[in-house]
């Protein structure tokens, strides 16, 4: 019994991690600014900082590492257009299970972009953000 639920935990993991990832892709797909391709630079933990055209590439190559080219355009336009939810339940756990194992998570490599892009999301809203610290009269 344990072990059903543990398999569906960790399925379910997979399509969590597929849903973040595609989500973070159909925001950088979507921005409207143009990208621009900089210089790489190590910072001083020897890393070098994740940009958004770096995660793209990664996303589309592990992609089409695992998909037949039918599926890698299916998925490709789905997470373009903001649909990533009518990709198969299969292929959601397959591509998530690589993208966690990739550490594409919104806790992996690329968590600055993530948390870019969430503050990017909540500035673009059109209702006003309430603080606890305000007094609302």
């Amino acid at each position: 019994m344990s072990s059903t639920f543990d398999e569906k935990n960790e399925l379910q993991s997979y399509e969590d991690c597929f849903q973040n990832a595609s989500a973070l892709y159909a925001a950088l797909q979507n921005e409207a600014r143009p990208r621009a391709i900089r210089r790489a630079v190590l910072n001083q933990a020897g890393e070098v900082t994740a940009e958004a055209i770096d995660f793209c590439a990664d996303y589309e190559l592990k992609a089409k590492r695992i998909l037949n080219p039918t599926q890698y355009r299916l998925v490709l336009r789905f997470a373009r257009e903001d649909k990533y939810d009518s990709v198969p339940k299969a292929l959601q756990q397959e591509l998530g299970s690589l993208f966690l194992k990739s550490d594409m998570n919104y806790d992996g490599a690329y968590r600055i972009l993530f948390f870019k892009a969430k503050n990017s999301r909540l500035q673009d809203r059109d209702e006003p953000q309430h603080f606890p610290e305000e007094v609302m009269e």
